[in-house]
């Protein structure tokens, strides 16, 4: 039985250690520029996103139940940039993304970070802005996630005095906590030990 165990748990470990999954992700739902998701204002050096018209489907495949909510809005509160090789690489303040159907005071998901970077701002298709210490919450959300991130991929920048606006695309992951995985290999080396015992 400690054999069948010791190796429900290394197996589980290293599962763990290479399972990153999508919890949610949207592809870019403005067809050109005059729809944009982001605006960057130049002169202050604050970025902020939101979109409120339909046509966004968030699938949501990491979700306790998995599937597509169609219609979708979202809102990123303002946060600042600072350059570190202007026009390259920003770093970002901290902020929050809430996704939600109807009403914005009461969303379904809700992400949260510490900062991060904006990387080539100005390059079309190719500008990224990607999140650490993010933290993934929502009734529909699964618990005992670990190592979250997330990323707006930008696109489509029109340039109108010191604002740039956007359009782009949002993917999300995470991989199951370590304690998670180990508390369901031992329920599975728990069973196939009993499975044993009975032959």
């Amino acid at each position: 039985m400690r054999k069948i165990l010791l190796t429900a748990l290394l197996g589980v470990a290293a599962v763990a250690a290479n399972a990153s999954f999508t919890v949610a992700t949207f592809a870019d739902p403005a067809k050109t520029g005059t729809t944009p998701l982001f605006t960057w204002d130049t002169g202050t050096n604050v970025l902020s996103g939101s979109w409120e018209l339909p046509g966004l489907s968030l699938q949501t495949p990491g979700f306790n139940t998995p599937g597509v909510i169609n219609d979708v809005k979202f809102e990123m509160a303002p946060v600042s940039l600072t350059a570190v090789i202007p026009g390259v690489l920003y770093t970002m303040s901290a902020g929050a993304v809430n996704f939600y159907t109807t009403d914005k005071t009461n969303p379904f998901f809700t992400i949260t970070f510490d900062g991060g970077t904006f990387l080539n701002p100005f390059n079309a298709g190719a500008s990224t802005a990607a999140l650490n210490s993010v933290n993934f919450s929502g009734a529909d959300v699964p618990t005992g996630l670990d190592q979250e991130q997330f990323s707006f991929s930008f696109a489509n920048p029109v340039v109108s005095g010191n604002k740039i606006t956007y359009t782009g695309s949002f993917t999300s992951s995470a991989v199951p906590e370590p304690a998670s995985m180990l508390a369901l290999g031992a329920g599975l080396a728990m069973v196939a030990a009993r499975r044993r015992n009975r032959r």
